[in-house]
């Protein structure tokens, strides 16, 4: 009995390990999916969502594990943040707190569904918004903090709300 229990566990970690893989690779394929916008250095992506998402719809472990690979395979190299871009120094630009905030979002957003309270919904809400401030407190490194907030909060409030609906909806489907 004891040899079938760890046959088992052995295949659900194994699982676990290939879906982190998959997920963070098919995150990085949705890098080449971005809308540049001529008033502001951050791209329109769906990645920000897609990554938020993963936390209402697989394990926490898969999720965030999922996250830091996507960082660190893009990191290293491979074409993985928007329009393909890669590398530390890029990790390091105008985009890096945007890219970052994904995992730092997606752990407080986990955090809240666990005290059961809040609708999907509010969570993507609460996590997009998290990605938004985040990003935009990295860009005024570069640009101040009027500047930051004019281009990198502001104009993608209301295609977030549009991506969380989605994602609610999805989730409500999917249960």
């Amino acid at each position: 009995m004891q040899l079938l229990l760890t046959k088992k566990n052995d295949f659900t970690i194994l699982k676990d390990i290939l879906l982190t893989i998959t997920l963070s690779i098919l995150l990085g394929l949705f890098a080449k999916v971005y809308i540049p916008l001529f008033f502001t250095p951050i791209p329109l992506v769906l990645q920000n969502s897609i990554a938020l998402s993963y936390v209402f719809f697989f394990k926490p472990r898969v999720a965030l594990g999922s996250l830091l690979l996507f960082v660190f395979l893009g990191t290293i190299g491979l074409p993985f943040f928007s329009n393909g871009n890669h590398g530390l120094n890029y990790l390091l630009s105008t985009n890096g707190g945007y890219i970052l905030a994904y995992f730092i979002s997606s752990v407080f957003v986990l955090k809240l569904k666990e005290l059961n309270k809040l609708s999907t919904f509010s969570l993507a809400i609460i996590a997009h918004i998290m990605v938004l401030a985040i990003g935009s407190f990295w860009l005024s490194r570069f640009l101040g903090i009027s500047k930051a907030f004019v281009l990198g909060f502001l104009p993608f409030i209301a295609t977030d709300i549009i991506k969380s609906v989605f994602i609610a909806k999805l989730q409500k489907e999917i249960k």
